[in-house]
């Protein structure tokens, strides 16, 4: 009886605030508008700070990989950046279950490149200087675009 007599109160108010805020002047409901807009623009930029914060760690041991292996093809040391690659997916394996949450919507174009490495460099691949470069460079790109 005494929740109900609470819950009966609770929507009287919530029915008085709102007859209230209909009663409120043009500018101060914009007013309002601008303040909720703003409030939920600064958490959506915490969050995306936070995100950025949370994917470096798991991002950067795999860029850097990606990169010294594409510094070795373009050097025209293939066994070089096949040897290096040796590594990557032991490293994505890891780094993966970290960004595919982080990533959103670009998770699908990073997991296409990270199986077009996987596949590139698999043991037992022969790998060319170009689709070994395309490979490492299509990583490259959709990863460090999650950084910026």
């Amino acid at each position: 009886m005494r929740f109900h007599r609470l819950l009966s109160a609770g929507m009287a108010v919530a029915a008085a605030s709102a007859f209230a805020l209909t009663g409120c002047s043009q500018s101060a409901n914009e007013a309002a508008r601008q303040t909720g807009e703003q409030v939920g623009q600064a958490a959506k930029d915490a969050a995306t700070n936070t995100g950025k914060a949370a994917l470096a760690p798991a991002i950067n041991p795999v860029l850097d990989l990606l990169t010294k292996s594409e510094g070795e093809v373009k050097a025209g040391n293939l066994a070089g950046a096949i040897a290096s690659m040796g590594g990557f997916k032991v490293l994505w394996n890891t780094a993966a279950p970290v960004i595919q949450p982080l990533a959103g919507d670009k998770w699908p174009v990073i997991n296409t490149a990270a199986q077009l490495v996987l596949s590139t460099f698999d043991k037992g691949a022969k790998p060319t200087q170009a689709n070994a470069l395309s490979a490492i460079t299509g990583m490259i790109g959709p990863l460090s675009a999650l950084l910026k």
